[in-house]
């Protein structure tokens, strides 16, 4: 039987292992609170305590990874509720940790956030210069990966949207929001699921790939629209110009594994 784990085994992560748990896989998933672990095993999972920390990792990590033929690294860099977090130093010591499993390959969910926000429109060859300390995290987070001994491949998500997680939520009644004609980058994670599955069993690796809707709207228009469609206060949003133009485009995945986004819209519809 295949065996996969998933550092990070959270919103995403889970309905991931149940779509692999469905092509036959016995996946391992981590978390870093004991109430969760009750969760995992009720689905399936098998499921570990293990926390990265900056300098350590505290957990079993061998016994999570042995026989394990792939790694889906999906933790969130941990940033806005952290901000000593430091993403990089975290890839860091899991790929060093990585140098007694070397046939376990790595999928490390990266972000669209290691490209500045004024960019404009940029693709998978396109030379990141992000913003800020976490997209430089980001970005180092990916050099640490590329450089592991394992076979990896590194997927840029956009915004996630799905289930009960929908941006316009956050935006919902407020005023004044910049960057009105800057487009979106969301992506559903039914379709993230759905890539991220073909990588797996096909088997793509040594690639940096984007996951990524190909419907870039104005953020006014999409905001708007989808707040009337969730029944939330609309947005307002602000007059003044913006530099924002960053638009991610996914030019590789139709060609490398035939792959088309069912939820372009990244609408309410689905879960």
């Amino acid at each position: 039987m295949k065996k996969t784990a998933i550092m990070g085994c959270g919103w995403l992560g889970k309905v991931l292992a149940q779509s692999l748990i469905a092509q036959g896989h016995h996946v391992r998933g981590s978390v870093t609170t004991e109430s969760h672990l009750e969760v995992l095993r009720n689905m399936g999972i098998e499921p570990s305590l293990i926390k990265l920390g900056n300098e350590a990792i505290n957990g079993n990590l061998n016994d999570f990874l042995e026989g394990v033929g792939t790694l889906v690294i999906a933790f969130p860099p941990g940033r806005r509720k952290n901000p000593d977090a430091n993403y990089a130093s975290r890839i860091k010591i899991l790929v060093d940790a990585l140098a007694k499993h070397p046939s376990c390959k790595l999928l490390l969910l990266g972000s669209i956030g290691v490209f500045g926000a004024a960019q404009g429109v940029v693709n998978e060859k396109s030379i990141p210069t992000p913003d800020g300390i976490s997209g430089q995290q980001l970005l180092e987070a990916e050099e640490f990966i590329r450089a592991a001994a394992n076979p990896a491949t590194i997927v840029r998500l956009g915004g996630l949207v799905g289930g009960d997680r929908h941006p316009a939520k956050q935006l919902a009644g407020r005023t004044n929001i910049p960057a009105p004609q800057a487009p979106t980058n969301l992506v559903h994670r039914q379709d993230v699921v759905r890539f991220l599955m073909a990588i797996i069993e096909e088997g793509h690796w040594g690639k940096t790939l984007h996951c990524v809707s190909p419907n870039h709207q104005q953020r006014v228009d999409f905001y708007t629209q989808s707040s009337k469609r969730l029944n939330l206060p609309l947005p307002s949003f602000a007059e003044t110009a913006s530099k924002r133009n960053k638009k991610v485009m996914d030019s590789r995945s139709a060609a490398l594994f035939d792959f088309s986004y069912r939820l372009a819209d990244c609408g309410v519809e689905g879960s």
